[in-house]
């Protein structure tokens, strides 16, 4: 890529990210009791078999899973939007007044080298339903002309599941997957990119409040809100999970 396009595309990156990072504090804030409560942020078959013996414990515990959970559901979006951006791609379904419906399926479509790219966060976030999706959208792009992959951002190999589906549906993991290093091999002939892809994202959380401390203080208020509640009692607490 030319210096100039390179560096306007990881500008809008981390544009991207850093607007994701500054909202993560507020996600964090509307973590609720109730959210653990009622939503069944806890369970308490868990928390028995692990031998949880004050509210402190369980707070602790399940809160910090509630926590990686809301951030990494509202994250995906983000990776793919980064990728898609550092790629040079579009939306598929911003291109369906030019393609047609079909391709609005796709989650990053580069028009002038024909590529469709669906983009997963780790190889880990697949299941057989979806590789076999996968298959199927793949052959309806390929009789439209396009190049399809299926993209792992981060990595290092697919797990057994996904290559051997992807094989019984008759498409060589190495011609249609890529991961993490590779993805940048493949679009940007530069495999170390993943480097200066981490770096943006660093970048951004530099200038992001301490999301640590968000959390700590979140845990504090629910552990306190509980403790009064329950009159520190875990077996009240647990049995108020059904």
């Amino acid at each position: 890529m030319r210096g100039a396009e390179t560096a306007q595309r990881e500008k809008e990156a981390l544009a991207r990210i850093t607007k994701f990072v500054e909202n993560a504090e507020n996600l964090i804030e509307k973590i609720s009791a109730e959210d653990l409560i009622e939503k069944a942020g806890v369970n308490p078959y868990l928390a028995e078999a692990l031998g949880m013996e004050t509210i402190d414990e369980i707070v602790g515990f399940f809160l910090q899973r509630r926590v990686e959970r809301t951030l990494s559901t509202s994250f995906g979006s983000v990776l793919e939007d980064s990728l898609r951006i550092l790629l040079g791609g579009a939306k598929g379904k911003e291109l369906g007044p030019k393609y047609g419906d079909w391709i609005k399926w796709w989650d990053i479509v580069i028009p002038d080298k024909k590529v469709a790219i669906s983009a997963k966060s780790g190889p880990a976030d697949m299941d057989k339903d979806q590789v076999k999706h996968f298959l199927v959208r793949a052959r309806e792009a390929e009789r439209k002309g396009f190049r399809v992959y299926l993209v792992f951002a981060y990595g290092k190999r697919a797990s057994p599941l996904v290559a051997a589906y992807l094989e019984k549906g008759g498409l060589d993991p190495k011609k249609y997957l890529r991961i993490g290093k590779g993805v940048f091999r493949e679009f940007l002939n530069d495999p170390a990119y993943h480097e200066k892809t981490l770096g943006i994202f660093f970048a951004a959380g530099k200038g992001a409040g301490n999301v640590f401390e968000a959390a700590e203080e979140k845990t504090r208020k629910i552990t306190d809100e509980f403790n009064k509640r329950y009159a520190g009692n875990t077996k009240r607490m647990l049995a108020d999970m059904f």
